[in-house]
């Protein structure tokens, strides 16, 4: 029996992760010269947000089955789910500080910098898809000010 809530918290997590690791590539853009280095960053930039949006699936996947098996005794994944909400409700404050870093350095981003990552985020919208599926999932809130 897979425990729904951990698999969740885990995706959760490797969001956090990921955001932090595009910030990271955000910042070898803005501190690099060399022309090379942008093109790698912006390279790993794009897979961190693909990335962003597959744990993002996941949160939500992992949401339904948790409504799924709400109820059914011993099967019931919300028995042992307050296990990890305050590991949870941290995670959560974070993501909507995190996102919204992220949406800044993303949007500092000059053309000569950042052209392949604004193309792609033009095109695509992933970051914009991760928010929405983390909101339907309750796990992400943009108005939250704390």
């Amino acid at each position: 029996m897979a425990d729904y809530a951990k698999r969740q918290l885990k995706a959760l997590d490797r969001i956090a992760k990921k955001i932090a690791d595009a910030e990271g590539h955000l910042t070898k853009i803005e501190d690099s010269v060399d022309n090379e280095k942008h093109r790698t960053a912006q390279h790993e930039t794009i897979k961190d947000i693909k990335s962003i949006l597959k744990h993002a699936w996941k949160v939500d996947k992992d949401s339904v089955k948790l409504e799924e098996r709400a109820g059914e005794g011993r099967k019931d994944p919300a028995e042992n789910h307050y296990v990890y909400m305050e590991d949870e409700e941290g995670v959560i404050k974070d993501l909507n500080k995190e996102f919204k870093e992220l949406d800044e350095k993303l949007a500092a981003l000059t053309d000569d910098e950042g052209g392949k990552i604004k193309a792609f985020r033009a095109e695509h919208h992933y970051l914009e898809k991760a928010k929405g599926i983390l909101q339907k999932a309750g796990k992400y809130n943009p108005d939250d000010k704390d």
